[in-house]
């Protein structure tokens, strides 16, 4: 099964990879789906890089983050997506039924419809560079790279409030959730991850006391998001410190990316079961937020569980590594059981699954978008590190 699901994964991540021609240069670059998706979403591209990588992918790697580099903003943000054309209009045009072709020169796009920046995509970047470089060992590419980056992690400078990054409603991945703002521990561990990755990235590039600095950051990060965000009666991270329940994002990316100790990672496991969010496919996204807090367009669309209900498929990959880090391993085969065998009958990797028979997820306007990038990237990533 292993085979099948690792070979079904490469074909739904690389059936989103687009070849773009211009004056004097052709790049090779991830959008993240087919339909509605079919942008280079800034996020959405740097999760599913691990299973570029894994694949052989790394040119599309190269050239992705090139693109979206080259959109920097003056202040340091970088896009939240690039496209050819509108995203407003190829959503619209894609719920009528209607293609939007992904060709032409690309235009790079900061806000959102809630009218706020991605928040994320400027720690998602540096952390998928070092991925890069440590698979290709590509210091000429680094060296080019290198001023950006540290653009982009100047930019949250501003965004600082006794050390940790507060962020607007609706402007990380929980696009739908407005519950999500101030302090939230998956935009922390993903800047946790981004300091490493400069420490690495400097290292790489000959300059170890610029490398030593790095990592001194990050230390003191993970300790104060240790102090800040670990809940020691409930048994995992808040989800943020203005909404302090459990998110499978932040909790399962701390084990798998090194963040949480031994100790913590099966607490939060054992947290995961306790609160019954867990199902034979993967694990729900969070403890349910107000209904109120919810965006218009989920509501509109009647997907209100979307980002805390249902189950995303690159959580469920992150749960797979999760299993594997702590040497859980009948716990990991009964959900790569259940997973491979609903993912193979359907024979494509989904974005989103209802818990209760791990269908893709579905309503009047609202379609799981198929093949996913980012589940596809993750899952790849997933069997090639533990399967």
């Amino acid at each position: 099964m292993i085979d099948r699901l690792k070979g079904l994964a490469k074909k739904s991540l690389e059936a989103n990879v687009r070849t773009i021609h211009s004056p004097g240069r052709t790049r090779s670059l991830l959008v993240a789906g087919s339909r509605q998706f079919q942008s280079v979403w800034t996020r959405d591209f740097c999760f599913a890089a691990g299973g570029l990588l894994a694949c052989g992918q790394a040119r599309t790697v190269a050239d992705t983050l090139d693109e979206i580099l080259a959109g920097q903003r003056e202040d340091g943000l970088l896009p939240r997506l690039l496209d050819s054309h509108s995203h407003f209009l190829r959503l619209l045009r894609t719920t009528f039924g209607l293609k939007t072709p992904f060709k032409g020169e690309l235009h790079a796009n900061f806000i959102s419809d809630h009218f706020v920046i991605s928040i994320d995509s400027n720690s998602l970047v540096p952390w998928t560079a070092a991925r890069l470089c440590r698979a290709t060992q590509d210091q000429k590419w680094a060296r080019k790279a290198w001023p950006k980056l540290e653009k982009s992690m100047l930019f949250y400078e501003p965004l600082l409030r006794e050390g940790l990054i507060h962020q607007p409603p609706f402007s990380d991945w929980k696009d739908t959730v407005g519950t999500r703002r101030g302090a939230v521990f998956f935009t922390q561990v993903l800047h946790w991850k981004a300091l490493e990755s400069m420490s690495e990235l400097a290292s790489l590039l000959g300059a170890p006391g610029e490398s030593a600095v790095w990592k001194k950051k990050a230390l003191a990060f993970s300790s104060l998001l240790n102090e800040k965000f670990w809940d020691e009666k409930g048994g995992f991270y808040r989800d943020s410190l203005h909404y302090p329940v459990f998110s499978s994002d932040g909790n399962l990316g701390a084990i798998v990316w090194g963040l949480a100790f031994r100790e913590q990672g099966l607490t939060i496991l054992e947290s995961l079961e306790r609160l019954k969010l867990n199902t034979p496919w993967g694990p729900r996204s969070s403890q349910r937020y107000p209904y109120r807090q919810k965006g218009w367009l989920a509501r509109l669309a009647l997907v209100h569980g979307y980002q805390d209900d249902y189950v995303w498929l690159w959580q469920s990959a992150l749960l797979l590594q999760a299993y594997h880090r702590l040497g859980l391993e009948e716990e990991r085969n009964a959900l790569l059981q259940a997973l491979g065998e609903r993912v193979l009958a359907e024979g494509e990797i989904g974005e989103v699954y209802r818990p209760e028979d791990g269908g893709q997820a579905r309503t009047w306007l609202y379609r799981s978008e198929a093949p996913f990038s980012w589940s596809s990237g993750m899952l790849l990533e997933a069997l090639a590190i533990s399967g």
